[in-house]
């Protein structure tokens, strides 16, 4: 076996110098450089509404380095391992903010109730807006905001992409581009649940029409964030779904719907060109791929039918209201006179509704 060549005597010696060296240069100028007697860190975390999720560029600063009187050597700073800041509080109020993904500045509205200043761990409420409506809008048709008030929950309002979202085969400019809008609201609901003012595990989505639709896609690909969701005039359409935890599901949907056919297909009224997936359908995809083991059961109460599917895991409901004569509005909101899609249908407070279902459901953590 061939061994290296042992070094000459000589060599080895200087060597031995050039250590002892650096030893006592390291002995004498490490006391004055950043180390762990230096203080914390103390830059504030960015404001949870109005900042991106793009990582901070900005260089770090440090106390100015000081070399030891004994050497010329120049002090370098050493960082050291911190743990990282604690999640900013979220301020009561309504704001705005936008986060960044793939490329694109995603905008929405907050609202966080005054009892968010005294009080921990609220629920979180995601309502997403009809193809092109918005923010303001929907937040101004479902009233979410006044429940948010009384009820104590956070609410946000995301925006969709060219104000349609891209729920599968619907809808709009969205759906064409292929707009990652299930990457874009789980950034958004993992930014605020880092907050200690949300908790994580009551985490809800409901959603009109477009956004019903929206709610659907998202439980169906990220259930690991959401506890339950109320899609109301929307549709289930994606080919397969197989959420990877229960998740509580409420559908809510007009037989009348001329926009959104109960039944299916083209509506008369429908402006989105897709001929939607039916009702009964979707709810059955739904809890195929929930693992449910039993139903639709139907049962009447004046002109609200439930229909339900039971044996679902972890006791997770899958449940549809289907309400008689109920045309595409949103139920229980107030009729626009320059709403085109029909009346809305005042047998049912979907927002109530909604509310209602969510606040029993917390996803185990």
């Amino acid at each position: 076996m061939a061994y290296p060549a042992r070094p000459p005597q000589r060599v080895i010696r200087v060597a031995a110098v050039l250590v002892l060296c650096l030893l006592a240069v390291a002995a004498a100028g490490c006391r004055d450089r950043r180390g762990d007697d230096a203080p914390p860190d103390t830059t504030p975390p960015a404001a949870t509404t109005g900042a991106t999720s793009s990582p901070s560029t900005a260089t770090p600063s440090f106390p100015p380095a000081t070399a030891s009187a004994t050497t010329s050597v120049p002090a370098t700073p050493i960082p050291t391992a911190t743990a990282p800041p604690p999640a900013a509080r979220l301020t009561p109020g309504t704001t705005g903010g936008t986060i960044q993904h793939d490329d694109l500045a995603r905008e929405y509205i907050l609202f966080v109730p005054p009892i968010a200043a005294r009080q921990d761990a609220l629920p979180l409420v995601v309502g997403l807006h009809g193809g092109l409506g918005g923010p303001a809008q929907f937040a101004a048709n479902s009233e979410l905001t006044r429940l948010a008030l009384s009820e104590g929950f956070v609410a946000v309002y995301p925006a969709g992409f060219e104000r349609t979202w891209n729920g599968g085969a619907c809808c709009g400019q969205a759906a064409a581009h292929d707009i990652d809008d299930v990457g874009f609201l789980a950034a958004l609901i993992e930014q605020l649940t880092a907050s200690p003012t949300v908790d994580p595990g009551r985490v809800y989505v409901t959603g009109h029409s477009n956004g019903g639709i929206m709610a659907f896609r998202l439980a169906c690909e990220r259930a690991d964030l959401v506890a339950a969701i109320v899609p109301v005039a929307g549709s289930l359409e994606v080919d397969t779904c197989a959420p990877s935890s229960p998740v509580a599901v409420l559908a809510i949907h007009g037989d009348a719907d001329l926009s959104h056919p109960f039944e299916g297909g083209e509506g008369p009224r429908s402006i989105a060109g897709v001929a939607f997936r039916p009702m009964p359908d979707s709810l059955a995809l739904w809890a195929a791929g929930a693992r449910c083991t039993a139903g639709p059961s139907t049962s009447a109460s004046g002109a609200v039918t439930t229909w339900e599917w039971s044996g679902c895991p972890g006791g997770a409901v899958t449940r549809m209201l289907v309400i008689a004569g109920a045309d595409h509005p949103w139920p229980g909101s107030s009729p626009s006179p320059n709403d085109r899609a029909g009346e809305p249908s005042q047998v049912l407070d979907a927002s109530a509704a909604a509310w209602e279902f969510f606040r029993g459901i917390a996803k185990p953590r």
